[in-house]
């Protein structure tokens, strides 16, 4: 017998989700002993709803004033009586060989900290935008993690829906930072990786993830918290010239340089001018820590003062997309 798995499900206004994603957990070929679904201060009747929906398994309903999806899992985390984690967000659907196939590595495995798998994108209606979508996000991230350069040199694409993780390794690193609304799962496996936990990843997709504008890639608090976790990351790996590992210069600030430019590009598409001067501050900060040599901060202060008129920009740089050179040479931005 394989070890027991407690399903954890934050949820804030999600009612219209919440049956679809419960009902997945309910047909899992590997069935969880129970299922916690916390409500987050749902002003929509989440919490009563998901009252009403029947499980083949002990269904716990927990109600706590709005505090984040970090703090919500921790909270539901502190009561699971399984020993390992499921994370299923509320507007997700697993697959039903999810459970099975994520949990069957840690019976072989006592060092085993985690192990996720690959997702399948859908909309607001559940219908399939694109299949095994990791490699389509950033074909240079490693899977499974095995080097802290690539960890901190990008995202790591580990989302919590498609992740199963050994209960007590969250509880030995603290769970989930609650500063963090927003790459709270990059930090959380960073320091199961740093602690010496191993990872296993499936290459199969396992959960559809629901990409919307009301999910919390697009909200402010995504903004803040990848400021939070950026310092966190420049406190822990500070630049070290006598090993020669310049983790800010060379990894740590080029990444968030990237999510600038991309956030930058994503506005200027939508028309959002006061959004694109916060992307283009974030741009510009993390291009200083970088340390560019002249000629690089010549021609990056020339795109720089172009970009504070987001009109202007986007004619320039759709027209320079047409230019096959300049498609070649284009940083990876998204």
């Amino acid at each position: 017998m394989g070890p027991t798995i407690t399903v954890i499900m934050p949820v804030y206004n999600g009612r219209s989700y919440l049956e679809a994603s419960i009902r997945s957990a309910a047909a899992q070929t590997t069935q969880p002993v129970e299922i916690i679904v916390i409500d987050d201060g749902s002003s929509d009747g989440s919490a009563d709803f998901a009252e009403s929906l029947q499980t083949p398994f002990t269904k716990h309903v927990l109600r706590v004033e709005n505090g984040g999806q970090s703090r919500a899992r921790n909270i539901a985390a502190a009561q699971a009586t399984g020993e390992l984690l499921a994370f299923l967000d509320h507007d997700d659907i697993w697959h039903r060989r999810h459970l099975e196939l994520l949990a069957a590595p840690f019976a072989i495995d006592p060092d085993l900290g985690w192990s996720y798998c690959d997702i399948d994108e859908m909309d607001h209606d559940a219908k399939v935008v694109h299949l095994q979508l990791l490699h389509v996000l950033n074909p240079e991230v490693e899977h499974p993690k095995r080097s802290l350069y690539n960890l901190l040199a990008s995202d790591m694409y580990i989302f919590p829906s498609a992740a199963v993780v050994r209960a007590s390794a969250f509880a030995a690193v603290g769970g989930f930072d609650e500063r963090l609304a927003g790459y709270e799962d990059d930090d959380l496996f960073l320091r199961l990786f740093r602690s010496g936990w191993r990872n296993v990843f499936i290459p199969e997709s396992l959960v559809r993830y629901r990409r919307h504008t009301s999910s919390s890639a697009f909200s402010e608090r995504m903004w803040r918290s990848r400021e939070i976790y950026a310092a966190k990351l420049m406190a822990a790996f500070p630049d070290d010239r006598e090993l020669s590992r310049f983790w800010v210069r060379d990894l740590i600030a080029p990444r968030f340089f990237r999510a600038g430019l991309a956030e930058y590009i994503r506005h200027m598409d939508r028309g959002r001018p006061d959004l694109c001067a916060l992307a283009l501050d974030v741009a510009q900060r993390y291009s200083a820590l970088s340390r560019p040599g002249l000629r690089r901060r010549l021609r990056q202060g020339i795109i720089f003062r172009l970009m504070k008129q987001p009109k202007l920009f986007r004619f320039l740089f759709y027209l320079l997309r047409r230019d096959p050179r300049f498609r070649k040479r284009r940083p990876q931005t998204a």
